[in-house]
C-alpha cells in the first residue's frame, strides 16, 4: 500500500514549498485530455492536464481526484500513481506535483469550470504546454508502450515483508539485556519492534527503545549508537507463527552503566521484567529456535562486520559452536580445565576444546581456530563425528575430531581456563567431565 500522505510530508521535509496533484486522463485510443487556460490567467492560452494545489492535510491522491472533478466534472476514483514533477511555480515557490492517470470511455462528458476549452490530443500532437507537463506525458507514454504497470499493481505482484529493528544492549560484564513479554510470558525480547510508516530502521529501533525501556539510547550512548553501527540484517521466511516474511535490522545499543540500568522503565503493556544474562545462560530462557536466532546475532556482533542471516538457516550454515576431540596416536585426549565461573558452559569441568563460531567460519575452521587459541597447537584433517548426537550437546553444536601428530609438549594454555593437558583415554572417566565425553570417546576408540 502506498501512503501518499507520507510522500507529501516527505516533500515538505525536503524543502518543497507547495504540494500539488494532477491527473493525465486517457481515452481508449490513447489520446490525452488537455485544458486551455483562460486569457486572464497568469499563463494565458497554455494547455495543461487537470491539476491543482492540495488543501491543508489533503492526501495527494484525494487531491488529484478532487481537482479532476472540479475542473472537468469527471469523477474517476480509480486513478493510478505515475510519478512526481518538481518545478518552480509562477509565484517562485518550489512545487512538487504528484501525477496520476486514468482511462475513461469515449463518450465521457467534460464540464469546464476554470478553463475556456478542452481537447483530446495524441501524445505526439500536444498543444502548447509547459516543458514539465510535456516531460510527464512523454515519460508516461513511453512506459505505457512498453507495458507499464502502475505502482499499486506492481506492488501486488511482489513480496512485501514486514520490517522491524532492535538494539543489542549489554551491561559492563558483557551480559545481554532481555525483557519478558507481558502477553507471552515465555518469550524474552530485545528492545525493538515493527516499523511505523515512514520510519527508517534506525528510527524504529530508537523509538521502540524509548517506549520499551524508557531510555533514549542515542542520548545515553552517543558512541556507538550515534554511529548507527549495524550488526546484522535478518530475513525471516513466513511460517505458521508469523505468516508473512520479515526483514530486521539489529543495531549496537552499547553498554548500560549501573546508573543507567536503574532508570530502565518498562512499558507494562509490553514487558513485565528485564534481566541481563550471558550469551550462554540465555539458553535457559529461550526456546531452541529463539536461542539459535540470538546466537546468530551475537556471532555477528563478535565478528565486527555486518552479517546477513537467513531464517530458517540453510543446513550447511546451521551451527553456532563446536566441540573438538583432539587425540594423539598414543590414545590421549586433550582436555581443557575450565574456570569455575558462572555464566559459562561446564564450569570447573575438564572438557574437550570448544567455543563459539566466529564470522562466517565453517565447522573445521572454527575447530582449528579454537584449538590454536586455547591450546596453542595447529590441527589438520578435522572431521565431523557421526551421530547419534549426545542429548547434552546442543543441536547448534558440531562435534569434530582431529588426530594431532606434532610435539605434545607444544601445548600452552590460552587466556581462558586454569589448565590444559593430554589425558590417556583410560583416565578420562575418572575426571569431572561432561557426560557427552564418554559417548564420543567410545566412537573415537572404536
Amino acid at each position: 500500500m502506498i501512503s501518499y500522505q507520507l510522500l507529501a510530508e516527505q516533500a515538505l521535509a525536503e524543502g518543497v514549498q507547495k504540494v500539488a496533484a494532477g491527473t493525465v486522463v486517457r481515452d481508449p485510443q490513447g489520446r490525452l485530455l488537455m485544458l486551455r487556460r483562460t486569457q486572464d490567467d497568469v499563463l494565458p492560452g497554455l494547455w495543461d492536464y487537470p491539476a491543482g494545489g492540495l488543501n491543508d492535510g489533503e492526501d495527494p491522491r484525494d487531491g488529484a481526484i478532487r481537482e479532476l472533478a472540479e475542473e472537468t466534472g469527471i469523477h474517476c476514483p480509480d486513478i493510478e500513481y505515475v510519478r512526481a514533477l518538481d518545478f518552480i511555480n509562477t509565484r517562485g515557490r518550489l512545487t512538487r506535483q504528484f501525477v496520476f492517470t486514468c482511462t475513461v470511455p469515449d463518450d465521457t462528458a467534460v464540464t469546464l469550470s476554470e478553463h475556456d476549452a478542452h481537447g483530446w490530443f495524441h501524445p505526439d500532437e500536444l498543444p502548447p504546454t509547459s516543458d514539465g507537463y510535456r516531460e510527464v506525458i512523454t515519460w508516461l507514454t513511453h512506459r505505457l508502450a512498453a507495458g507499464w504497470q502502475p505502482a499499486s499493481h506492481y506492488l501486488a505482484t511482489i513480496d512485501r515483508p514486514m520490517t522491524w529493528a532492535c538494539f543489542l544492549v549489554r551491561d559492563h560484564e558483557g551480559r545481554v539485556l532481555g525483557m519478558r513479554n507481558a502477553v507471552d510470558t515465555e518469550r524474552w525480547d530485545w528492545p525493538g519492534g515493527n516499523s511505523e510508516p515512514g520510519e527508517s530502521p534506525f528510527e524504529t529501533a530508537l523509538r521502540e527503545a524509548r517506549e520499551e525501556i524508557g531510555l533514549d539510547l542515542l542520548a545515553e550512548n552517543p558512541d556507538p549508537v550515534g554511529r548507527q553501527r549495524l550488526i546484522a540484517v535478518i530475513h525471516q521466511q513466513a511460517d505458521h507463527i508469523r505468516p508473512v516474511a520479515s526483514i530486521g535490522w539489529v543495531f549496537d545499543g552499547g553498554t548500560l552503566t549501573g546508573e543507567q540500568q536503574t532508570r530502565i522503565v518498562l512499558d507494562p503493556a509490553e514487558h513485565c521484567e528485564h534481566r541481563f544474562e550471558t550469551d550462554y545462560t540465555w539458553r535457559h530462557y529461550k526456546t531452541p529456535k529463539e536461542y539459535r536466532q540470538d546466537l546468530q546475532v551475537l556471532r555477528a556482533a563478535r565478528s565486527g562486520r555486518v552479517l546477513y542471516i537467513e531464517r530458517p538457516t540453510p543446513p550447511e550454515q546451521d551451527f553456532e559452536g563446536v566441540v573438538v576431540f583432539v587425540t594423539t596416536p598414543d590414545g590421549e585426549l586433550l582436555l581443557h580445565h575450565r574456570d569455575e565461573k558462572e555464566g559459562i558452559a561446564w564450569p570447573g569441568h575438564r572438557t574437550p576444546i570448544g567455543g563459539w563460531r566466529e564470522d562466517d567460519e565453517t565447522p573445521p575452521e572454527t575447530a582449528t581456530r579454537e584449538v590454536f587459541e586455547e591450546a596453542g597447537i595447529t590441527i589438520t584433517d578435522v572431521r565431523e563425528l557421526p551421530g547419534p548426537r549426545h542429548e547434552r550437546v546442543s543441536a547448534m553444536t558440531r562435534v569434530l575430531h582431529a588426530v594431532y601428530t606434532g610435539p605434545k609438549d607444544a601445548i600452552r594454555l590460552g587466556d581462558e581456563g586454569v589448565g590444559i593437558a593430554w589425558v590417556p583415554f583410560a583416565e578420562v572417566t575418572a575426571l569431572r567431565t561432561p557426560p557427552y565425553v564418554a559417548h564420543y570417546l567410545d566412537q573415537i576408540g572404536a
